[in-house]
């Protein structure tokens, strides 16, 4: 072969890569595009802290409604105002993602690379928690999920130099769901104990060789995946 066949042959699979990779981000642009919103504006400049799950970006994915997933986008969910927001650097926007058109979102979080699950849970008997998202521990007849929440905590002397009115404070609490009620998951064995009281000898046993605490997710996991088989008769 010769040199001048070797140059052109070179030059065009340099251009074809070009083009495909150029392809692929007009393709994803044009995908994510799907996803729609209203601007998001920063709000809470009068607050210490943040209204955010975490400080930074998460990298997570979105399922639709419509059944489309996109990967790799840039969260944050906002506890304060419970909304997702989703930063697109090919448009060079950022945007609070529609509620309504979203199935589930994940977080991967930094400190551990795990991935944590939110839905939205719409039901007539949540009242003012419908619609909400909630992050999920364990999807069975009886699941369990956590509620993550900032809440806005005022200064009672306003610091004027810092032009600061109060600070976010953030909380989280643990729900069971059976599709139907929302219901405190016990702080305390004993108040989970009452709660099923034919089986508490097998849950006292659980307690005791696997050192469940309360405040521990996978733990809480653990013990509602026991409850659920006692429910089901298994």
């Amino acid at each position: 072969m010769g040199p001048t066949l070797k140059y052109i042959l070179t030059v065009f699979c340099i251009a074809f890569a070009m083009t495909a990779d150029a392809q692929g981000k007009m393709s994803k642009k044009s995908a994510i595009q799907h996803i729609t919103g209203d601007p998001y504006e920063h709000y809470y400049t009068m607050f210490d802290g943040v209204p955010f799950y975490h400080d930074e970006w998460l990298t997570g994915s979105v399922t639709m409604k419509s059944g489309e997933t996109y990967d790799g986008l840039q969260l944050r969910y906002d506890e304060y105002k419970d909304d997702l927001i989703y930063q697109n650097d090919l448009t060079n926007s950022v945007i609070i993602i529609d509620k309504k058109s979203i199935e589930q979102f994940t977080l991967t979080l930094p400190k551990n690379g795990e991935v944590e699950t939110f839905k939205p849970i719409e039901h007539q008997n949540l009242k003012n928690q419908s619609g909400r998202y909630f992050a999920i521990i364990l999807e069975d007849s009886i699941s369990v999920i956590k509620k993550h929440e900032a809440k806005e905590d005022k200064y009672s002397n306003v610091n004027m130099t810092l032009k600061k009115t109060g600070a976010f404070v953030h909380k989280e609490s643990r729900y069971t769901w059976d599709g139907n009620e929302l219901k405190a998951v016990p702080k305390f064995r004993r108040l989970l104990l009452r709660q099923y009281p034919t089986h508490k000898d097998e849950l006292r046993k659980l307690f005791f060789h696997n050192h469940i605490r309360m405040k521990n997710d996978n733990d809480v996991k653990l013990l509602y995946q026991e409850i659920n088989r006692f429910v089901k008769g298994e």
